[in-house]
């Protein structure tokens, strides 16, 4: 990290833990998954957590993110650039909230592969605006595409653009995919489901990258899957063995993952 991500991570992080940012989120987590975690391991586990998301979103922010070739901090897997270079013709990427995973974007695209990433607006509109222009963008290049319509993914296929889906978030409308993380039900986006319909010869990848020290690793991997149900079976699989490794690097941890499956539980018991 640069000096400069050192002192803004440390600035975060004492004002995300003397606020108790996402803590209360955080416990129900892992109360739904792990039960019988002690207070003190809870305690442990956000204060790391918050140490690694400030180190990240400081690196991001003062744009050190910003790949390139003679950056020794960043490294492909070598095993993973045949799928990199079938990326580059398109396809459905799947990603998760996994590590330094804004890195991702830009550096696919400084790679040559024609990302369109899947966003959700963000409040107040300033920060969605700065956010869009400045973050989400390499080389005057935007890779972020809001979606008003589906149709509109197909079309990003159609023009050989990798359509990356960011697909560890809990889906709150009716129309949903089962799934299981850790075996506890969760509702799961259709767009997968979607795009196989449509497009049924899509191939379909998962990107991510490993922490190692101070190093950046890019790993992808091609999937076989025939519906968004065999989709997700195998995206969590993975997700699980990325969350076992390095617990405190999921910061899905901070979002209601479970949030529709516990209210379709409470309804049903009640």
């Amino acid at each position: 990290m640069t000096i400069r991500a050192k002192i803004l991570q440390t600035i975060l992080y004492a004002v995300l833990k003397v606020s108790g940012w996402k803590k209360k989120v955080l416990w129900e987590n892992l109360e739904h998954v792990r039960p019988g975690m002690l207070n003190t391991q809870k305690k442990a586990f956000y204060q790391k957590l918050l140490k690694n998301i400030t180190r990240d979103a400081a690196d991001f922010i003062t744009k050190s993110r910003i790949y390139s070739k003679e950056d020794p901090r960043f490294e492909i897997d070598p095993a993973s650039l045949p799928v990199l270079e079938k990326m580059k013709k398109g396809g459905l990427m799947l990603t998760a909230h996994f590590g330094n995973y804004e890195i991702i974007g830009p550096w696919l695209v400084r790679i040559g592969v024609p990302l369109v990433a899947s966003y959700a607006h963000l409040h107040p509109k300033i920060l969605d605006n700065w956010v869009y222009s400045h973050i989400r963008s390499v080389d005057k290049y935007n890779y972020s595409l809001f979606i008003n319509n589906p149709r509109d993914i197909i079309k990003t296929l159609d023009a050989n653009n990798l359509f990356c889906l960011i697909a560890d978030q809990d889906y709150r409308k009716p129309r949903f995919i089962p799934g299981k993380l850790f075996k506890k039900l969760v509702h799961c986006n259709p767009i997968p489901q979607f795009i196989l319909e449509h497009r049924p010869q899509t191939p379909v990848y998962i990107c991510w990258l490993n922490s190692q020290n101070d190093k950046r690793i890019l790993s992808a991997q091609e999937m076989t899957a025939t519906d968004g149900g065999e989709i997700f079976d195998k995206y969590h699989l993975w997700l699980e063995k990325q969350i076992e490794k390095s617990p405190e690097e999921w910061y899905g941890w901070i979002h209601r993952r479970y949030l529709s499956t516990q209210k379709s539980t409470e309804i049903q018991t009640s």
